[in-house]
C-alpha cells in the first residue's frame, strides 16, 4: 500500500472554462435591473414590475405595478371608453421612462392624444436670519442625526415614487408629440413577427411596452378573419410565448369591448372566456348610470365598478384573488382613480336632535 504524505496538498479539479457562473445563468446580460422606473414586486420580489401609469391600478394588481413579461386585459362595455384613458396613461408612462412604446391597430393620431405629466413643484428653503442660525446650530449639535434622517429619507422616497408613476393631466397633451412605433394588424402572424423584430433590435436595457387598444374592433381588424377562434387564440398564445422569452423587457396592455361578444347567435359569446384564459391579468370595467343627488352635484360620485378577475402570476399559480363589486372608479383631471367601495352610513340628524333633547334635564 502507498500512502500520501500529510504535508502534500490535495489539488482540486478546476471547473471547465466553458461553464457559466451561477449569476450569469440567473440574470442574462443586458436585462434591466432595479431602477427608479422598475422595482421588485411587493408580493413576489423575484419579479420586476413597472407602473401602468395609473397609481390606483398599480395597487389593485397587488404587485405595486404590472410585472414584466405579462399581459393585462381590460374589458369594458361598448357604450363607454374609460379604458382608453388607462391605455393612454400606460403609453405616456412609457414615453416618460424612455421606453419603446409599440401601438398595434391605431394610427399616429392615437399617440398625439397622450396626456402630459404634471410638473412637480420644488419647495425652496428660505435662508434663516442671523438670530435663527445660532438657534439652529445649537439644535443640530444636540440631535443632528435625528433632524436630518427623517426629511431626507422622505424626500428620496417621494422622488422615487414620482419617477416610478407620474401624475397626469388628461386635459393637456404631451408636447412635442412622442415618437411611437405603430403596427398595422394585417394578419396575426405579421404582428408577432414585427414585435419580435422590434424587441430584438431594441437596446437590451430598454423596456418595450405593447399597447393593443380596441382589440378585435371591426373598424381596425377584418371581421371575416379576425374573429376566428383558432386564429385569435393562436395569436394570444404566440404573444404570451414572446412575453415569456423577454420576461424582463416586454409587457402588453390590451383593451377590449365586451359588446363584440353580446350576440349569442354569432358564436362570439364563447370566445371571450377563451381570451381571458390566455392573458395574465383581467380587469373588467362596469359603468353605471350617473347618479343624481338632491342638490344636483354629482361630480364627486363614482362612475362605475371595477372587477378583478385575474391577477398576473398569482392567478396562474392558483391564487384566488377575484374581486367583484368591491371597487369603484371615477375619471378626473388626473385620469382614472380606483377606490374601495363601501355603503355609506346614513345619519338622521333629526333623530339625533330628539335624543339629545330627551337626555337634557
Amino acid at each position: 500500500m502507498s500512502f500520501r504524505k500529510r504535508n502534500t496538498p490535495i489539488t482540486s479539479i478546476p471547473p471547465p472554462i466553458s461553464s457559466p457562473s451561477l449569476s450569469a445563468q440567473r440574470e442574462p446580460p443586458g436585462s434591466p435591473q432595479h431602477s427608479k422606473y422598475s422595482r421588485p414586486s411587493t408580493i413576489l420580489p423575484s419579479y420586476l414590475t413597472h407602473s401602468t401609469g395609473t397609481p390606483s391600478l398599480d395597487k389593485l394588481l397587488l404587485h405595486g405595478g404590472q410585472p414584466l413579461g405579462t399581459s393585462l386585459l381590460i374589458i369594458e362595455d361598448a357604450a363607454t371608453d374609460f379604458a382608453s384613458v388607462i391605455a393612454r396613461c400606460y403609453a405616456a408612462q412609457g414615453v416618460a421612462n424612455a421606453d419603446t412604446v409599440v401601438v398595434v391597430g391605431a394610427g399616429a393620431r392615437w399617440g398625439v392624444e397622450l396626456p402630459a405629466p404634471v410638473e412637480r413643484k420644488i419647495e425652496r428653503r428660505t435662508v434663516p436670519a442671523q438670530s435663527d442660525r445660532g438657534r439652529e446650530t445649537k439644535d443640530l449639535k444636540i440631535a443632528w442625526r435625528y433632524r436630518s434622517a427623517g426629511p431626507s429619507g422622505t424626500h428620496s422616497q417621494d422622488s422615487e415614487d414620482g419617477a416610478y408613476c407620474r401624475t397626469w393631466n388628461i386635459t393637456t397633451r404631451l408636447l412635442p408629440p412622442p415618437k411611437l412605433q405603430y403596427i398595422e394588424p394585417t394578419s396575426y402572424s405579421d404582428i408577432i413577427s414585427q414585435l419580435n423584430t422590434i424587441v430584438t433590435s431594441t437596446n437590451p436595457e430598454k423596456i418595450v411596452r405593447v399597447v393593443l387598444p380596441n382589440f378585435l374592433s371591426p373598424t381596425v381588424y377584418d371581421p371575416a378573419t379576425s374573429f376566428r377562434p383558432a386564429q385569435v387564440l393562436e395569436f394570444l398564445m404566440s404573444l404570451r410565448a414572446l412575453l415569456r422569452v423577454y420576461q424582463t423587457r416586454l409587457s402588453a396592455l390590451i383593451t377590449l369591448s365586451s359588446g363584440l361578444f353580446d350576440e349569442p347567435g354569432t358564436g362570439n359569446s364563447v370566445l371571450l372566456p377563451w381570451i381571458e384564459s390566455e392573458v395574465d391579468g383581467v380587469i373588467k370595467i362596469i359603468p353605471t348610470p350617473p347618479p343624481h343627488s338632491e342638490n344636483g352635484n354629482s361630480a364627486n360620485k363614482y362612475q362605475g365598478f371595477v372587477d378583478v378577475l385575474k391577477v398576473p402570476i398569482v392567478s396562474e399559480r392558483g391564487g384566488m384573488f377575484v374581486r367583484q363589486m368591491e371597487y369603484v372608479f371615477k375619471v378626473g383631471k388626473s385620469g382614472v382613480n380606483i377606490e374601495k367601495w363601501g355603503i355609506p352610513v346614513m345619519i338622521d340628524e333629526k333623530s339625533d336632535e330628539k335624543k339629545n333633547d330627551e337626555l337634557d334635564f
